[in-house]
Order: C-alpha cells, then structure tokens, then sequence
C-alpha cells in the first residue's frame, strides 16, 4: 500500500467517527429538548466511546506519519501540495471533514445553549421554591413570616 493509501484509509475511518459523533450531536438536541435524562447519561457514554476511538485513531495517524518520517502535526493540506498527482480522494476526505465537523460544532453550541437554558431554568424554580417569603412593606423593618412559600414576594 502506498503512503496516500495508507492516508486515506486511516483519515476515512477517523470520517466515519465524526459523521458518528455528528449524528449523535443531532440526536443529543431531540434528547435535551425531551429532558431525557436517562437517554442523555446514555448518549453521553457512546459519545465518549466514539471520542476515544477518535483519539486512538489520531494516534495511529502519528505513529504512521513519522514511519514515514513525516512530522505528527503535518496537515493533510501540506500532504495534498506535496502530492499532487493523487490528491483527489484526499481533497474529498478534507472537504467532508472540514463540513461535518463544522456541522458538529454548530449542533454542539446549540446543545450547549440549550442545556444552558434547562440550567438555568431548575435555577430559576429552585429559587422560586425556596425563597424565604417577606412583607410587601417598602421600609427598612422586614416583618418575616414562617414556612416556605412557591411564590417570592419580594418587591
């Protein structure tokens, strides 16, 4: 096998993870928005599966680079000018990776936005439950009553 065959084949199966991990993040904003929280804990987990995989396959990317005595951190545009004769699948491969992990990014900020939100809004109630009820005076004396109360009176 050559060297851009070796190459294609280790950057198309780390492809395969992220369209995994994209579709995964899609699925993530449905999880969310239902507040499935079990489905979330367990989404989660297969997501940290794929993202070690992913790792495991950056490594084995390294390892192969500098077998074949090319620096680890060497992007796959620098391969693609210095081998211009075989570059198409490797122009294809950076293409739909640049887009899906631009799509994963995005997906991931909504996700983010929105657990925010949920976060936010236990916040919000927590603090709606718990507060201590006062007096609807306007003065500086504070009459406090006992007990909890769902709604803060406070003014």
């Amino acid at each position: 096998m050559t060297f851009i065959e070796e190459l294609e084949e280790i950057l198309n199966k780390e492809l395969e993870i992220l369209v995994e991990l994209k579709d995964i993040s899609f699925k993530k904003t449905d999880i969310i928005i239902s507040n499935n929280v079990q489905e979330l804990e367990e989404t989660s987990r297969i997501e940290e599966v794929l993202v070690n995989q992913m790792a495991l396959l950056e490594e084995e990317r390294e390892r192969f680079l500098d077998t074949w005595g090319v620096a680890k951190d060497t992007s796959i545009s620098f391969v693609i000018e210095k081998f211009p004769e075989d570059n198409k699948v490797l122009i294809n491969i950076k293409e739909e990776m640049k887009n899906v992990m631009e799509e994963l990014s995005d997906r991931n900020k909504i996700n983010n936005d929105l657990i925010m939100e949920n976060l936010d809004w236990i916040d919000f109630n927590i603090n709606l439950i718990t507060s201590n009820p006062t007096s609807p005076n306007y003065g500086k004396k504070e009459i406090k009553e006992n007990g909890n109360s769902i709604f803060d009176r406070k003014v």
